[in-house]
């Protein structure tokens, strides 16, 4: 076994025993599941040397031994299908889904595999930066446990990003099974240019999840370093609310552009929410909640709130409005789900329901959601018409500090 830090640096010497150079990176095949290595990197004042595998004679952490003279050496050009080592692995980021973390490649794994050498794993251990810099020992006498902390190679995804700041452990499809807060606080360790990186790897679907998941601080940032069709693909999948109050944070050439990008009916939803004031239930609201007839019966209705549900905040509550979008009344969905299905809308809703207006305050708001103990509170206009809800995760956003938000179960966030 080999450490690639303990190959750095090391002196390469020709056939004829004369210096060819210092090993500065060890180049691999990706064309492998345990990369091959192909060609030895040497500095050699200022010219970067390459010596193919088959003209290495003996590799050892003490030194290089060439099969050839160091005048038959050329410049190294780089070829389709190589990784460097050093230059590309060493030091970069990729994401631990066992302690769902941003941890550090410190150190890499090579081993003898016949003729040939092949990575097989990363070190991510505190030890591996101890090595490095020449205190392995001492690091052996104050760590309780001093054995390296290695991933296997194979769940190093090398394609997961076009960034080289950023390499995830898992193919993108693979980490798209991480819970949305777990990419979020991954991705909150990571530079603008990596967290642009992780979220081009994304589904859609699970980029607006985690994008919700994020600390508001990041959201705005991460906006300004995707490009404008990726912007624009996440903000259609994020909730009209929580697009609007990006939006609003954004410079306003640049939301024009995006709402432009945007889904039609998507973008004049967000426009609307964008005319409240920041503070009043209109701003607070979202506009994508169930509603069906009052004539159709509770059978009918199960298949429009089927119909609706993937565009819909919550399906807990569906509210009943007449023709001309009048709040009429609400069931819940436990209703909708125990009475006959032959039943009519509105012989078994609740008729009148607890409403605001548009220009309700934050406390006015909160406060009747509490009173009530609501899950969603529709909003309407002076003529009845409802035009969004207030969900009580909003409410709970409104009067509880984000770390204390981070800690309630996710069905009230």
């Amino acid at each position: 076994m080999f450490y690639l830090s303990k190959l750095l640096g090391d002196t390469v010497r020709d056939v004829e025993g004369k210096i060819a150079g210092t090993l500065q990176d060890v180049v691999v095949s990706t064309r492998q599941k345990y990369p091959r290595v192909t060609t030895l990197v040497l500095k050699r004042g200022n010219r970067r040397l390459a010596a193919p595998w088959d003209t290495v004679a003996s590799l050892e952490e003490s030194g290089v031994l060439l099969r050839v003279a160091a005048g038959s050496l050329a410049d190294h050009t780089p070829q389709a299908h190589e990784l460097y080592l050093s230059g590309q692995v060493l030091d970069r980021q990729i994401v631990d889904t066992d302690g769902r973390k941003m941890i550090r490649v410190n150190d890499i794994q090579l081993t003898r595999s016949g003729a040939s050498l092949r990575v097989v794993a990363v070190d991510v251990s505190s030890g591996a930066i101890m090595r490095r810099i020449g205190l392995a020992r001492v690091a052996t006498r104050l760590s309780k446990n001093p054995k390296p902390r290695l991933i296997d190679w194979s769940a190093v995804d090398l394609q997961a990003s076009d960034s080289e700041a950023v390499r995830l452990s898992v193919p993108r499809r693979d980490l798209s099974l991480l819970h949305p807060a777990d990419i979020a606080e991954i991705a909150h360790e990571l530079t603008p240019e990596e967290r642009a990186a992780v979220f081009e790897a994304l589904e859609d679907e699970v980029a607006a999840d985690t994008l919700e998941e994020m600390h508001p601080a990041y959201q705005a940032s991460l906006l300004s370093e995707l490009p404008d069709e990726k912007a624009a693909d996440l903000l259609e999948d994020v909730s009209p609310d929580d697009a609007a109050d990006l939006l609003a944070d954004l410079p306003k050439r640049r939301a024009s552009r995006l709402l432009a990008l945007m889904d039609r009916e998507k973008a004049a939803e967000i426009r609307e929410l964008l005319t409240y004031p920041e503070n009043s239930a209109g701003g607070i609201m979202t506009t994508a909640f169930a509603v069906v007839p009052p004539e159709v019966t509770a059978a009918e209705a199960i298949e429009l709130l089927r119909d609706q549900e993937p565009e819909v905040e919550t399906v807990y509550y569906v509210y009943v409005t007449d023709k001309r979008e009048r709040l009429l009344g609400v069931i819940s969905l436990r209703d909708l789900l125990t009475v006959p299905g032959n039943r009519r809308v509105r012989d078994f809703m609740t008729a009148e329901p607890i409403s605001v207006n548009l220009a309700a305050g934050e406390e006015e708001v909160t406060q009747t959601i509490a009173k009530y103990n609501l899950l969603a509170l529709p909003v309407v206009d002076p003529a009845g018409v409802v035009h969004g809800i207030v969900t009580i995760d909003d409410a709970i956003d409104l009067v509880l500090p984000l770390a204390w938000k981070k800690r309630l179960p996710r069905i009230f966030r």
